[in-house]
C-alpha cells in the first residue's frame, strides 16, 4: 500500500516531517544505546562509570527520542485533517444529489461509509503513514549503526529483516477478501437498520417488533462472525511477524552471547548491537499492526472513491428552462412515463401549460399519476424509467410540497429559514408561521410534530421560500392538506390561494374544498391522462407516537450507574477476564526477554562455560516465542468477548427503543437510529478493550518489573517504583489535563455523524427539489470541519502519551545504571527492564485519555436502556394472537384515564372510551389534541397515568388487559412503512412464518381494500417488489397496502390512524364501507379529519370536546 493522501493536504511536507522525524528518533534511540552499552560495560569489567558520558548521551538521546515521538504523534495527526471532512463532503453530495429514490436501500450503508467507514481512515492517517515512513528510515539508520558495532549482528538482520514485508506482503493479500465481506456485513447491518427504524410503529402495530429484533439479532451475529474470521486472520499476520522478529533478536542474542563467551567481541559492542536489534524490527512490526488496523478505512477509501467517480445516468425527458421572453412558466407535451415491470404507462401523452397566476388542479383517482407528473416535472423519477415527452420549465425558479416530506433541522424554525435562506427577515418569517397556523410551534423539535403539523410545516417551508425568493414563480405541491384537522385545512387552503400572482402552481390533491377554491375555469385534465398506475420516488415519513410532552429518558442509579452495562458483558463466558490476563502476560514475557537477554551478555562477557549459559539461551526463546503466542490469544479473547458484547447491546438498545414510544419519533424521522444502534453500540465496542484492558497489562508488567528488580538488582528498586507512580498516576493525569475532554468531543461527533449523515441522505429530495441541498451540504461541512479543534487536542493528548512513556522509561534506564553502581548484570537487568516498562506505560495513558470517552458513550446508551432490561407495557411482540371468536370476542375500555407522557402532565384527562365488537368508534381532534396518545395507550404501549385499560371477553366481566389481550389488538400508522420486499412479504408481516396467508386470503384481502385491479396489472402479481417505504406505488396505493396489511394479522381490536389521508373523497368512503363488512366482528377505532368518513361510524369521540360522546347514525 503507497501512501497515498488527498490533494491539497501538504502531502509531500507532510512526509518529509515525517521521515525527518523517524531520523531524529533513530538517532535518539542510538544514543540511549550508546550510552548504556558504554555504562553498562563499565561496570561489568570493573572500571569506573563515566557519569558525565553516561548522562550526556542517555538525557540527551530520551529528551530526542521522546520529542520526536510526541511530534511524530502529532504530525500524524495533522496529515489526517481535513483529508476526511473533504472526501465525507463529497460522498455526502453525491448521496444528496438525487441519482436515486429517496427510498434507496442503500443509504443505510452509504451513511455507514460516510461517518463510521471514513472514520476508519484515521489510522491510516495516525498509524499507517507514520510506520511506514519509519520502516523505510528507522531500520536504515539503526542498521548502519549495527553494522559499525558489530557486522555479524548486522548481517543477521540484513538477512532476516525482508522476511517481515514479505510475510506482511502474503498475508495482506489473503485478508483483502476478508475485509471486503466484513465490509459488506456493516453494509447489511446499516441497511437493515434503517429499514427497521423506519417501519418501527408498522412492527409495533403488527406485534413484530421482537421478531424483526430476532433478525437484528441474527445480523449482527453474521457480521461478528465474519468480522472474527478478519481478525483471526490479521492478528495470525501480527503472530508471524512478532515471531519472526522475536526469533531473529533471540538469533542476534544468542550469536553475540556464544561470540563473547569465546572472546570475539567485546561487550560493549554486544551490548550496542543487543539493544539496537529490536529496533529494526519494531517499525516493520508496528508497520504490520498498522496496515491490518487500516485496512477498514481503505478500504472505505476505494469504495468512496468508487461512490464519487461512479457515473450514474438518470433516464429523464428533454428539459428545459423556459426560453426567454415566453410568458410561459411550465410546457409540459405528450408526456408519458413506464415503470419497469409494469404494463401499461403511468403517464400516456400528457400534456399542459402553466403562466404566472395560472393554477392546474390534478384529482383524479388514487394511481392515476399525479405524482409521477410532479417528479417528472422536477426531474426526480427513479432510474429505469422509460420516459418520451417534453418538458420546459425552470428547476432552480421550483419549490415543491412533498406528498411525504422530510426533514433535516432540529426545529421549525430552523427547517423553514434553511430553505428561504438568510433573505427571511423575521416579519416574514412570523407571518408564514401564521398562516400556517404553526406559530405556536416555532420552537417545538420536529421529531415531536404529529403529522398534521409536519405537513404544515412542510407547507410553510414553500411560503417562506417564496417570500423571501423573488426568483420563485412555479409551486407544486402533492397533498398538501392531507392529515389535517378542519382548521389548519382551512389555514392552508387560504394560505395557498393567496400565494403571490407571480407564482404559478401544479397541485395534486383529493381535497375539493381547496380544488374549488384554486382551480380555473380553464383548467382541465387531459383525456390520455388518467391510468391506474403510478409511482412516486419519496418514501413517506413515519408518524411518531412521542408527544411534545416527551421528556429525554433518565433512568435512576446515580452518577455512576452507567457504569453497571459492563456488568453484562460476557466475562468469563467469553473470555475477557482470560484475555486481560492474557495481555499482561504477554507484556511481562516481553519484559523478561529483554532482561535475560541483557543479563545473557552480560554473564557471556566473562567467558564462563556454555552450559552456563544454557537456561538462559533457552530462556530467551521461550519467552520471545511465548510473548508472540499470548499476544494472539489475547487478541482473539478480547475481540470476540467485545463483539459478542456489541450484538447484546445493539439487541438491548432495539428492545429499549421499542419499549419507549417517547423514542419513537425520533428513531423513525431521522437517522437516530444509524446513531444508536450503530455509532454508539460502535464506540463502547472500541473503548472498552482500549480502555480496560492496557492498564491491567500495563500495572502487571511493572509490578512484575519491580519483584524482578527487588531480586536482581534492590538498589535500582526505588526507581522502578517512582517510575510507576509517575506512569500511572502522574502521565494519565497530565494527558487528561492536554486532552480536555476532546476524546469524548471527538467520539460525540462520530455519533452525531451516525445520525446527520442518514438524516440528510433521506431528506436528499426535498432538498433538491427546493434547490438548498448546497445550503444544507455547506453547513453540514462547516459542523464536521469544526471537529478538527478537538482532533487537535486528541492529538496532543495522544503524543504526550507516547513521548511522556518514551520519556520515563529510557530516563528510569539511564538513572538506573547510575543507581546500581557496581555489577554489570544487575545493571543490565534493571535497565533494560526498565527500558521494555515504555510500551505499556504508553498504551495504559492512551487508556486513561480514553477513559472520559467510554465515560460519555456509556451514558448515551445508559439514557436509552437503563438498569434493567426494559418491560413493556405492550404485549410480548412474539406472543401468539388467539384465533377471532376464542373465548369470546375482545372488548376494549379505558375508564377515567389520564394519559400522558410524563408524571403529572396528562394529554388527555378523565377519558372514557369504550371498543365494541363490530362497532367502529371514531375519533377526531385537532393536532396535537392527544389522538397518537390515545393510540399508544390502547395499544398497550403507554400506561395511563390514571385509570386503567381494560379487556372482556364476549360477556364475561372487565379486567385488566393481559397480554394475551394485547396480542389481540393491531395498529396501522398512518402512512404505515411498506418494507423493501414484495407485496406477498409486507401483507404476511403480521402473521408468523408458519401462519403465512396464502394466494387466495391475499388476493381477497386485495380485493377488499381495492387493490384487485392494481394487482392484475402486475406481471409477477403478489411477488412484485414494491421498493422501501413502497416507493414504487403511489400514496393511495401504499395506504390501502397499509390496511390490508392490517387485516391480514386478524387481529380482533383494529386501530386504524387515518386510513384514507391519500384517497378522494369517494374512494375514501368506498373503503371504509368495504372494511366496515370485512371488519363486522372486529372493534374498531378510527381516526379521521374526514367528515364524511367519520359519518359512516358508530359513535364519535372529539378531543376538542373531551366530555361529550356523540352518537352518529349508522
Amino acid at each position: 500500500m503507497k501512501p497515498a493522501l488527498l490533494a491539497g493536504t501538504g502531502s509531500r511536507m507532510i512526509l518529509a516531517l515525517l521521515a525527518g522525524l523517524a531520523a531524529a528518533k533513530a538517532v535518539g534511540v542510538i544514543l540511549i544505546a550508546d550510552a548504556l552499552a558504554t555504562g553498562i560495560s563499565q561496570l561489568a569489567a570493573g572500571t569506573t562509570l563515566d557519569a558525565t558520558r553516561l548522562l550526556t548521551l542517555g538525557l540527551g538521546g530520551t529528551i530526542l527520542r521522546a520529542g520526536a515521538v510526541w511530534a511524530t504523534e502529532f504530525a500524524a495527526h495533522r496529515a489526517g485533517l481535513g483529508a476526511k471532512e473533504l472526501l465525507r463532503s463529497r460522498l455526502v453530495a453525491v448521496g444528496l444529489s438525487g441519482r436515486a429514490a429517496a427510498g434507496d436501500p442503500g443509504h443505510g450503508a452509504l451513511s455507514a461509509l460516510a461517518s463510521r467507514g471514513l472514520d476508519g481512515l484515521d489510522n491510516y492517517y495516525t498509524k499507517y503513514l507514520p510506520a511506514l515512513v519509519s520502516a523505510m528510515v528507522i531500520p536504515v539508520l539503526i542498521g548502519v549503526r549495527v553494522l559499525v558495532a558489530d557486522w555479524v549482528s548486522a548481517l543477521v538482520i540484513v538477512l532476516t529483516v525482508p522476511l517481515v514485508p514479505m510475510f506482511m506482503i502474503l498475508i495482506g493479500l489473503h485478508t483483502q477478501d476478508r475485509v471486503k465481506a466484513a465490509a459488506a456485513g456493516l453494509d447489511r447491518l446499516s441497511n437493515q437498520l434503517l429499514e427497521l427504524a423506519q417501519g418501527l410503529p408498522a412492527l409495533i402495530g403488527l406485534r413484530r417488533a421482537e421478531g424483526k429484533g430476532r433478525a437484528l439479532a441474527k445480523v449482527s451475529e453474521d457480521y461478528r462472525s465474519t468480522s472474527m474470521r478478519t481478525l483471526r486472520t490479521a492478528f495470525l499476520s501480527g503472530l508471524a511477524l512478532e515471531l519472526i522478529a522475536t526469533i531473529s533478536v533471540a538469533l542476534v542474542a544468542v550469536f553475540i552471547g556464544v561470540r563473547l563467551v569465546y572472546g570475539q567481541m567485546g561487550l560493549e559492542a554486544g551490548l550496542l548491537a543487543l539493544i539496537l536489534a529490536p529496533e529494526c524490527y519494531l517499525p516493520l512490526r508496528t508497520l504490520g499492526a498498522a496496515f491490518h488496523s487500516s485496512e477498514d478505512g481503505v478500504e472505505a477509501l476505494e469504495r468512496s472513491e468508487e461512490f464519487i467517480g461512479a457515473s450514474a445516468e438518470r433516464t429523464a425527458p428533454e428539459t428545459n428552462p423556459a426560453a426567454a421572453g415566453t410568458h410561459h412558466i411550465l410546457v409540459v407535451e405528450s408526456l408519458s412515463v413506464r415503470y419497469p415491470g409494469r404494463t401499461e404507462p403511468v403517464l400516456d401523452d400528457a400534456s399542459l401549460v402553466l403562466s404566472a397566476g395560472s393554477v392546474h388542479v390534478l384529482d383524479a383517482a388514487s394511481g392515476s399519476g399525479k405524482s409521477t407528473l410532479l417528479h417528472a416535472v422536477l426531474g426526480r423519477l427513479g432510474q429505469g424509467a422509460e420516459i418520451t415527452g417534453r418538458i420546459q420549465v425552470d428547476a432552480a425558479r421550483t419549490a415543491f410540497i412533498s406528498q411525504h416530506p422530510r426533514f433535516t433541522e432540529t426545529t421549525v424554525e430552523q427547517e423553514i429559514v434553511l430553505h428561504a435562506g438568510e433573505t427571511l427577515d423575521p416579519a416574514m418569517l412570523q407571518a408564514v408561521l401564521h398562516d400556517a397556523n404553526i406559530a405556536h410551534l416555532a420552537q417545538r423539535n420536529l421529531v415531536d410534530c404529529s403529522p398534521g403539523e409536519l405537513r404544515r410545516i412542510a407547507v410553510a417551508r414553500v411560503l417562506a421560500k417564496v417570500a423571501a425568493d423573488p426568483q420563485i414563480n412555479l409551486i407544486l405541491a402533492d397533498e398538501p392538506t392531507a392529515h389535517l384537522d378542519t382548521e389548519s385545512a382551512g389555514h392552508i387552503r387560504r394560505a395557498l390561494a393567496g400565494l403571490d400572482p407571480r407564482c404559478a402552481m401544479l397541485l395534486a390533491s383529493h381535497d375539493r374544498a381547496l380544488a374549488t377554491m384554486l382551480r380555473q375555469p380553464e383548467d382541465r385534465a387531459h383525456p390520455g391522462y388518467e391510468h391506474q398506475d403510478t409511482a412516486t420516488v419519496h418514501d413517506p415519513v413515519i408518524p411518531a407516537a412521542a408527544s411534545a410532552a416527551a421528556e429525554p429518558f433518565a433512568p435512576a442509579g446515580g452518577r455512576t450507574a452507567h457504569w453497571r452495562l459492563l456488568g453484562s458483558m460476557p466475562w468469563f463466558r467469553k473470555g475477557l477476564v482470560a484475555g486481560m490476563l492474557l495481555a499482561a502476560a504477554a507484556a511481562i514475557f516481553g519484559a523478561g526477554l529483554t532482561g535475560i537477554s541483557g543479563w545473557l551478555i552480560v554473564t557471556a562477557s566473562h567467558q564462563p562455560p556454555m552450559l552456563h549459559l544454557m537456561v538462559a539461551i533457552v530462556g530467551v526463546r521461550a519467552f520471545g516465542i511465548g510473548r508472540s503466542v499470548l499476544r494472539y490469544a489475547e487478541q482473539l479473547r478480547v475481540h470476540d468477548a467485545v463483539l459478542g458484547f456489541a450484538s447484546h447491546l445493539r439487541e438491548r438498545l432495539w428492545d429499549a427503543l421499542v419499549a419507549q414510544p417517547r423514542s419513537w419519533g425520533r428513531i423513525t424521522r431521522s437517522g437516530a437510529a444509524l446513531g444508536h444502534l450503530v455509532a454508539e453500540v460502535d464506540e463502547v465496542r472500541d473503548a472498552v478493550p482500549r480502555v480496560l484492558v492496557p492498564p491491567v497489562a500495563g500495572i502487571g508488567t511493572w509490578l512484575a518489573v519491580s519483584v524482578g528488580i527487588g531480586f536482581w538488582a534492590p538498589d535500582a528498586l526505588p526507581l522502578a517504583l517512582g517510575l510507576g507512580l509517575l506512569a500511572f498516576i502522574g502521565l494519565p493525569l497530565a494527558v487528561l489535563a492536554v486532552e480536555k475532554r476532546s476524546t469524548t468531543e471527538v467520539a460525540e461527533h462520530r455519533i452525531w455523524l451516525g445520525s446527520r449523515v442518514p438524516t440528510l441522505l433521506r431528506a436528499a429530495g426535498d432538498l433538491g427539489a427546493n434547490q438548498v441541498t448546497a445550503r444544507a451540504l455547506d453547513g453540514f461541512t462547516r459542523a464536521d470541519s469544526a471537529a478538527t479543534h478537538s482532533l487537535r487536542a486528541a492529538a496532543r493528548g495522544a503524543g504526550l502519551a507516547q513521548g511522556g512513556a518514551a520519556l520515563l522509561s529510557a530516563l528510569a534506564a539511564v538513572l538506573a545504571v547510575l543507581a546500581v553502581g557496581t555489577g554489570g548484570e544487575q545493571a543490565a537487568v534493571a535497565a533494560l527492564l526498565l527500558l521494555a516498562l515504555g510500551e505499556p506505560i504508553a498504551n495504559t495513558a492512551v487508556s486513561i485519555q480514553q477513559l472520559p470517552q467510554l465515560d460519555a458513550v456509556l451514558r448515551r446508551v445508559w439514557a436509552n436502556i437503563g438498569e434493567e432490561k426494559p418491560k413493556p407495557v405492550c404485549a410480548p411482540t412474539g406472543t401468539k394472537a388467539a384465533a377471532p371468536g376464542a373465548q369470546g370476542a375482545l372488548s376494549l375500555r379505558l375508564e377515567n384515564a389520564d394519559i400522558g407522557w410524563a408524571p403529572g402532565r396528562p394529554v388527555v384527562t378523565d377519558l372514557g372510551l369504550e371498543l365494541l365488537p363490530g362497532q367502529w368508534t371514531v375519533l377526531t381532534g385537532p393536532s396535537g389534541a392527544g389522538k397518537s396518545t390515545l393510540l399508544a395507550a390502547m395499544l398497550g404501549a403507554l400506561e395511563p397515568l390514571s385509570g386503567t385499560l381494560q379487556a372482556r371477553r364476549g360477556d364475561g366481566p372487565w379486567q385488566h388487559a393481559s397480554a394475551a389481550d394485547l396480542a389481540q389488538v393491531a395498529w396501522c400508522p398512518q402512512e404505515a412503512h411498506l418494507f423493501d420486499s414484495t407485496v406477498r412479504s409486507n401483507l404476511g408481516l403480521g402473521r408468523e412464518t408458519w401462519d403465512q396467508p396464502g394466494d387466495a386470503e391475499l388476493q381477497e384481502l386485495l380485493a377488499k381494500v381495492g387493490l384487485d385491479r392494481w394487482l392484475a396489472t402486475l406481471p409477477a402479481g403478489l411477488d412484485t417488489r414494491i421498493g422501501s417505504g413502497g416507493h414504487h406505488l403511489s400514496g393511495g396505493q401504499r395506504q390501502r397496502l397499509a390496511v390490508a396489511r392490517a387485516l391480514a394479522a386478524r387481529a380482533t381490536v383494529l386501530l386504524l390512524d387515518e386510513p384514507t389521508a391519500h384517497l378522494g373523497a369517494d374512494e375514501a368512503v368506498d373503503l371504509v364501507a368495504d372494511l366496515r363488512m370485512a371488519l363486522a366482528d372486529t372493534a374498531v377505532l378510527l381516526v379521521t379529519h374526514d367528515a364524511a368518513v367519520a359519518a359512516l361510524g358508530d359513535s364519535v369521540l372529539d378531543l376538542a370536546r373531551p366530555a361529550e360522546r356523540v352518537s352518529v347514525p349508522a
